[in-house]
């Protein structure tokens, strides 16, 4: 059996952040200025939603960050919601905030997030956010690029001068995570599945990031030896038995034999994920302390 690469752990490395996210909580609330996130869920009986919003509120109690979950009524307009937004963002004591997805039918998105005050917008969906991570300017990063950074650091790998290949170009994962790396001094190639010579773009990489939303995308005859390989994919697919998975858009065994011992891959489940809960968490107390 061929030596595998590392596995690049975001549960364990998670956790990690979690002890520093609650160190961090517990000054807060001894400076008398606690952190406190507030997040508006709309139309939610019993959904994954409402699932995400009730464990994102258990993990923020066990972490020491104060949970304020609104809940506005299915039939909300923009109005009700963008009025709670604002609102929210007048409150001194509130040191973050969020809208959970998805909105009800005929309320865009975009139109509710560019609302959320930068300075407590720590899923980093406002526009003013996204530009200053193009600047360079102190900001809160979106959790998931943010969550890709920090795992790359976390293999000790330097990024000045290497190549990093992202494949997927989304507006809050892809494009926001090339920015990251150009501000790494990395040589950042973005391209897509559509990209003529993909396969071979791929192969230049030192650090491959996949998030094309494409099941299996990546092949072992695509990596090179000794990449670290970050994979943000998250499918939902049809097992052998007939049961449905989820998988990246790594072919994670092949993947993790061709790149090698000297080589990362990061797994789906239990890689990105985990990390981007904490990602958040550490933007809630990042927001409190400069409030503070």
């Amino acid at each position: 059996m061929p030596d595998l690469a590392r596995i690049l752990d975001g549960k364990q490395l998670a956790t990690a952040y979690r002890d520093l996210i609650a160190r961090r909580a517990a000054a807060l609330r001894e400076a008398g200025r606690p952190a406190r996130l507030d997040a508006v869920l709309v139309g939610a009986d019993d959904n994954a939603a409402r699932q995400y919003a009730e464990s994102q509120g258990r993990t923020c109690r066990e972490l020491g960050i104060e949970y304020v979950l609104h809940e506005l009524a299915s039939g909300s307009l923009y109005d009700d919601i963008a009025g709670r937004v604002l609102l929210l963002n007048t409150k001194d004591e509130v040191s973050a905030i969020m809208v959970h997805m998805p909105m009800p039918e005929g309320v865009d998105p975009y139109s509710i997030q560019r609302l959320i005050a930068p300075e407590k917008d720590v899923e980093g969906v406002n526009p003013a956010n996204i530009g200053n991570v193009v600047y360079g300017r102190s900001s809160l990063a979106p959790c998931t690029a943010l969550a890709v950074i920090k795992m790359i650091e976390h293999t000790g790998i330097d990024l000045r001068g290497r190549v990093a290949v992202v494949v997927g170009a989304s507006n809050h994962v892809g494009k926001p995570i090339a920015v990251l790396l150009m501000r790494q001094d990395a040589t950042v190639i973005s391209c897509n599945k559509w990209s003529p010579g993909i396969e071979s773009i791929m192969r230049s990489a030192d650090v491959l990031i996949a998030a094309a939303g494409v099941p299996g995308l990546i092949t072992a005859a695509k990596v090179k030896p000794g990449a670290a390989v970050i994979d943000v994919g998250v499918n939902r697919v049809k097992g052998a038995d007939g049961k449905m998975r989820t998988v990246g858009d790594v072919d994670f065994e092949p993947v993790r034999a061709a790149v090698g011992p000297q080589g990362w891959v990061s797994p789906v489940p239990g890689g990105v994920g985990p990390m981007t809960v904490s990602m958040l968490l550490l933007n809630v107390v990042e927001a409190a302390e400069r409030a503070r």
